[in-house]
């Protein structure tokens, strides 16, 4: 049997083009997971940049086969100064047959390869996995599946390969009395040596019903996760452990428990949720081959723990013409940074790595409040206010880490709405916000700020057979000012205004054919500030102009159109504080291409392209080309 593994996961590896780095699920052998049938395509360029994005799902189900393949594939071409290439992909394969009601045999196969051809420590991988399972019902709402199989890994020039096995457990919505039962877990080891990767996971969630309105639901859990993987080693270390790269191991640990109270009745106009958690989470780093004659504080491995408690509320009203949802949150946070010794080196290293892990040490608070509330004024009009406050305590505990901070920001938006006519729609909204962030000590303390900002919009829809427009305007501010401007010139304070319009309209010139029209203005200033008199200085100043004009035919579910595409970029500077003179500018223009193609879901097609010639203020020209292809196939 392992001979037959072995071959077919070479003919795999070395068949496969495509390459990918994804985390699996915590089950992998569930059905579930290729239940959408569909292609999807979408392919992107711009500028210097290229994206493909690749994906393919399907499945076939008779009343004892079930077959299914999932494939996903991402590639990114950079041409900057230098050329990067980035490739990911991942394929896997599932295969059961049932044999009675209570056991079935399969197959599960899988594929996953990372590769970037920049020199980084880990620019390519190749992990391959086959293994036989069988799903065992002892009883109803039970499963357990066994697995064993194969693996073969590649990382670094570094070949492994080893038996991987585990099992995996569901327990589906068991009923006791009032109770409602969820557990999932699962076991794996992959001996793919001189590394091993471990799994160990399981969750339990109880649903009680209290009364009729009111459930509890209680979930704990614990995972733990280990993978091996090479890093560079240096020649000294090579040359002790005769090794080509060290290994270094990463255990994270997690546990975790809440418990979450939730009342809602449909004869109540209140219903409120309460939620309490806490977790557990350590991560272990582990370095194999450490040559004890070229110790260095860096050479020490480090153990981060951390700690998060949250408490969270909810509570939402509503009547005929009002609904109001409140929120209330606390989480706290504690991590903690140590080093490991190694026995047999010099503490002086030892204690300058203990120093350093110690600035990492910190604790957090964060706080929020929240509030939402609509009201009905009449049939025809509404008015939405939302309100948000969030305070954050940030404290460390080495005398060296200046970090210690208080962070407040408060949030306000308030947006009034009227259907005027049939036809038309129309909304006024005002937001603003203050942020403010004080550093405790006065080692950072030139860094306190607080940032102001206020916008006030308004537009409308309208809608008709011929003729359907959407247009907003906009003006914004942006104020930063610091605590302790006056003493130190470094920081200074600045504004930043905007004003901004958008416009997105369409006309019916006949049954098929319509003019598109879509575009926006964007004036921005940027200026140094005082808030104590409220007087500015502008320093620079940028237009942006974007105009995408089309005529468009429609013709069954198909859509065709061309256009023109116009974008500009136009920056100054400031002259005395009163006079702008151009500084940079830049020209896009070219025509563009549409075609779109959407059958109820079924099959749609997005095509968008256009042809760029493009102009600065140093007379320099060149020409590009711009595509967007985008395929989906629901089979």
């Amino acid at each position: 049997m392992k001979f037959y593994l072995r071959i077919l996961l070479y003919i795999i590896l070395f068949s496969s083009s495509m390459s990918a780095q994804i985390i699996k699920d915590s089950l992998s052998f569930l059905q579930s997971n290729y239940q959408k049938n569909y292609i999807h395509s979408d392919l992107n360029k711009q500028l210097n940049t290229l994206n493909y994005i690749g994906a393919l799902q399907y499945h076939i189900k008779s009343e004892r086969i079930f077959a299914g393949i999932e494939t996903r594939f991402l590639s990114t071409i950079n041409k900057g100064t230098t050329k990067n290439i980035k490739d990911e992909s991942h394929l896997s394969f599932l295969g059961e047959y049932d044999l009675s009601e209570k056991m079935s045999l399969g197959t599960f196969v899988t594929n996953n390869i990372y590769s970037d051809d920049r020199k980084l420590d880990i620019n390519k991988s190749n992990n391959v996995n086959a293994s036989i399972f069988s799903k065992l019902k002892p009883i109803e709402n039970i499963r357990l599946i066994p697995y064993y199989g194969y693996s073969m890994n590649k990382q670094v020039d570094e070949f492994d390969s080893g038996n991987i096995y585990g099992i995996e457990g569901i327990v589906d919505d068991l009923r006791m009395s009032d109770l409602l039962f969820y557990s999932s877990a699962k076991f794996e080891n992959e001996d793919i040596l001189p590394r091993r990767n471990l799994q160990r996971m399981i969750n339990l969630n109880l649903l009680s019903e209290i009364e009729t309105s009111i459930n509890n639901i209680v979930s704990t859990g614990y995972a733990q996760q280990r993978r091996d993987f090479y890093i560079q080693s240096d020649s000294i270390t090579s040359a002790q452990f005769n090794v080509k790269n060290n290994i270094q191991s990463r255990i994270e640990t997690n546990y975790f428990i809440s418990d979450r109270l939730i009342f809602n009745s449909p004869s109540s106009n209140v219903a409120f949720d309460i939620t309490g958690s806490a977790a557990w989470r350590n991560i272990d780093r582990n370095t194999r081959y450490i040559s004890l004659s070229n110790i260095t504080s860096s050479s020490y491995d480090a153990l981060v723990e951390e700690f998060k408690i949250d408490l969270s509320s909810a509570v939402e009203y509503q009547a005929d013409w009002f609904r109001t949802l409140l929120r209330l949150s606390v989480a706290e946070r504690e991590e903690v940074h140590k080093p490991k010794y190694i026995e047999g080196t010099n503490r002086i290293f030892f204690e300058e790595r203990e120093r350093l892990e110690n600035q990492k040490n910190n604790q957090s608070l964060l706080t929020t409040i929240s509030l939402s509330s609509r009201f009905e004024l009449t049939e025809n009009s509404d008015i939405t206010v939302s309100m948000f406050h969030r305070k954050l305590k940030y404290d460390t505990q080495s005398e060296e880490n200046f970090d210690d901070r208080d962070e407040l920001l408060s949030l306000f938006r308030i947006i009034y709405s009227n259907q005027l006519t049939p036809v038309f729609k129309w909304f006024v909204n005002t937001e603003a916000s203050l942020q403010h962030i004080v550093y405790l000590f006065s080692e950072r303390s030139s860094n306190n700020n607080r940032q102001r900002f206020i916008k006030l919009s308004s537009g409308g829809y309208y809608r008709t057979k011929k003729i359907r427009s959407f247009n907003s305007a906009e003006v914004s501010a942006n104020y930063t000012t610091y605590d302790f401007e006056d003493i130190n010139p470094t920081s200074r304070s600045f504004s930043f205004r905007q004003f901004y319009f958008v416009d997105s309209t369409q006309i019916n010139l006949s049954k098929n054919i319509a003019f598109d029209f879509s575009g926006y203005i964007k004036l921005s200033e940027q200026g140094e500030f005082k808030w104590d008199n409220f007087t500015g200085k502008p320093v620079r100043f940028l237009e942006e102009i974007y105009l995408e004009p089309k005529f468009v035919y429609f013709y069954s579910d198909w859509k065709f159109g061309v256009g023109l595409r116009r974008f500009s970029l136009t920056t100054f500077n400031y002259q005395n504080g009163k006079d702008r003179i151009k500084d940079t500018e830049y020209n896009s223009t070219g025509p563009l291409a549409e075609i779109t193609y959407f059958s109820d879901y079924k099959f749609n097609i997005l095509l968008y392209g256009w042809y760029e010639f493009i102009s600065t203020q140093d007379n320099t020209k060149r020409e590009t080309a711009n595509l967007n292809l985008n395929i989906k196939w629901n089979l």
